[in-house]
């Protein structure tokens, strides 16, 4: 029993170790154009599942052993390898950094807001070329990722991309098929 307890605590603690001591690296684009590799400073838990939620108000970095702090204003963009994927973000506006899904002549974003300690509700940006204005879609559908109501509005100058959405010709179910949809939108309209 007591070898159990040692092994277990053992285990516990080298798991421990290994969940908050990643170390997440990539390049910021600053202001200048100038493009840097840093360590980049996460500091949310890694079994949070929405820890990039923490990198749109600011990124802190460390270079050269030195840490800097970043606002949406001082960085055009950057970009953090994680796990399995790199994940880019850009300055919307300079007020928030939002996850790049796609980026052509139609720019799609993801952004997580918190509304509440356990709630966060994923909001997906489309910006289009030539206009200033950004429409939010609300990830809140149950079958769908993004309701009708949500999408037909920003797709409203589309005809051919409008009508596939409103006759149940396309519906979006998840990430991949939206950012298809916006392809499609994009090489029909733009």
């Amino acid at each position: 029993m007591r070898i159990t307890k040692i092994i277990l605590s053992f285990l516990l603690l080298v798991f421990c170790n290994i969940s908050f001591a990643q170390k997440y690296f990539g390049q910021i684009v600053t202001i200048k154009n100038d493009t840097l590799s840093v360590e980049i400073k996460l500091d949310a838990s890694s079994f949070n599942v929405n820890k990039l939620m923490y990198l749109q108000d600011k990124i802190s970095v460390i270079q050269n052993g030195v840490t800097s702090t970043y606002l949406p204003k001082d960085l055009k963009s950057f970009k953090i390898r994680l796990e399995k994927e790199v994940a880019s973000f850009e300055s919307v506006d300079e007020l928030s950094f939002a996850q790049i899904l796609y980026s052509n002549k139609i720019k799609l974003y993801k952004v997580l807001n918190k509304i509440s300690y356990n709630n966060i509700i994923r909001v997906y940006v489309i910006k289009k070329p030539n206009d200033t204005h950004y429409f939010n879609m609300q990830a809140m559908g149950l079958s769908r990722l993004i309701t009708k109501n949500a999408m037909l509005p920003a797709i409203e100058d589309c005809k051919v991309s409008y009508e596939k959405i409103n006759n149940d010709e396309i519906k979006i179910k998840d990430e991949k098929i939206l950012v298809e949809f916006i392809k499609d939108y994009e090489s029909n309209c733009f």
